[in-house]
């Protein structure tokens, strides 16, 4: 898939991890609106990140390589993501036991049909002197790592490489611990001394000028071709809310026009990420017209009092500017609220009920209109003694 665009899926957020089941559903999605990846990247996975030495079980492999399977039905290339960063030990580098750990992780993923693996080496603390073992530069050690993992599991045997060559060309798809424009302070010398230390047949995943980037344009990975020429993969955060959990966003997919590769890390909410993948498929398609969202909304069964309330599930706060609706409630939103609250009825509003719910309290609050002793009963006490001054 050297020169096809890659438009996808990434499970790669905090606090949910799907069944198997719902992971089927996801590809039948992913299937209907031709698209192409699954990235299976989850951080509540134990086995992926947390334990990420611990093997992953007999069911858990014959799950994994049943859906596999129904990929290539689908013609879905899975890339399996293995997160060692946390506490990988680089005195291990030369076939120690962190890294035949690593690589026989990858092997067995490989070996149960993924299409490619990903090394995820982001989200991790500031440790990496306890751990160096003689590098001076943690981005000249993560992509040698990188290196090595590649060049390892193409010399398995010669069957194996040449599978490996075929399918994938040996590359990984690469997330560096700086993934973001606004990451770059914490260690600027970090991505110049990754990229040029990283084989140029690696994918790098990146999510931009920000970790929520409000535009992800052809250019979006600027800072990165500053350095370097790899293929780039937009990790796109615009709908997740892992880091806001209070909050859900089903606006338009737009400040994307021209992205070639782009994978979405939305909810983990299955029948929610369906949505969003047909509003990211939808806006990709027309420019994203203002009769869009209405219409995809309305396709996944959202009733049309919900558009009254879409301004409160637009897009997220993005860095440099805060996008906040103001202004008092009005009888016609909390009417809104009414009627989804309770005469919506299917999966997708099971998946929206406390979304929605919280929106009303807010309101409520807004307004002046909850009651004290309702405000100590639906709020966590840190938040009702602030409201209520006590």
């Amino acid at each position: 898939m050297v020169s096809t665009p890659i438009r996808g899926y990434a499970e790669g957020y905090y606090g949910r991890l799907l069944s198997w089941s719902e992971r089927g559903q996801l590809l039948e999605c992913l299937a209907q609106l031709g698209f192409n990846s699954y990235l299976y990247a989850p951080k509540e996975d134990v086995c992926h990140r947390w334990q990420w030495r611990k093997s992953y079980s007999s069911s858990w492999r014959k799950s994994f390589s049943e859906f596999c399977q129904k990929a290539a039905e689908y013609n879905i290339d899975v890339v399996a993501g293995v997160a060692p960063g946390i506490d990988f030990n680089f005195a291990h580098l030369n076939n120690g036991a962190d890294f035949r750990s690593l690589a026989d992780k990858c092997r067995q993923l490989k070996r149960d049909g993924a299409y490619a693996i990903s090394l995820l080496m982001d989200d991790i603390d500031t440790d990496f002197k306890q751990r160096s073992a003689g590098f001076l530069s943690e981005g000249v050690a993560h992509a040698t790592l990188a290196n090595e993992l590649a060049s390892t599991l193409a010399s398995d045997s010669p069957d194996t490489a040449k599978r490996i060559r075929s399918q994938t060309e040996n590359t990984l798809w690469v997330t560096p611990r700086i993934y973001a424009d606004e990451l770059a302070g914490e260690d600027p010398d970090y991505l110049p001394a990754f990229l040029t230390t990283l084989d140029q047949q690696h994918l790098i995943l990146y999510s931009g000028s920000d970790i929520v980037s409000r535009t992800l344009s052809k250019e979006f990975d600027q800072l990165l071709r500053i350095h370097s020429e790899h293929r780039t993969v937009a990790w796109d955060n615009l709908y997740a809310n892992d880091y806001c959990p209070r909050r859900l966003f089903v606006g338009p997919w737009q400040g994307r026009c021209g992205i070639k590769n782009v994978l979405l890390n939305p909810t983990g909410m299955v029948h929610t990420d369906c949505l969003l993948l047909d509003m990211m498929a939808s806006c990709d398609a027309s420019s994203c017209t203002d009769d869009i969202v209405p219409a995809v909304l309305l396709r996944h069964g959202v009733p049309v009092s919900f558009l009254s309330l879409l301004n409160y599930f637009y897009h997220p706060v993005f860095n440099e500017a805060a996008d906040v609706p103001k202004g008092a409630p009005n009888p016609e939103a909390l009417d809104a609220l009414e009627d989804c609250l309770w005469h919506w009825k299917s999966p997708l509003s099971r998946e929206w009920y406390p979304y929605l719910f919280g929106l009303k309290h807010d309101l409520l609050i807004q307004a002046g209109k909850l009651p004290d002793l309702r405000i100590q009963k639906t709020q966590t006490s840190p938040l009702a003694h602030t409201l209520l001054n006590t």
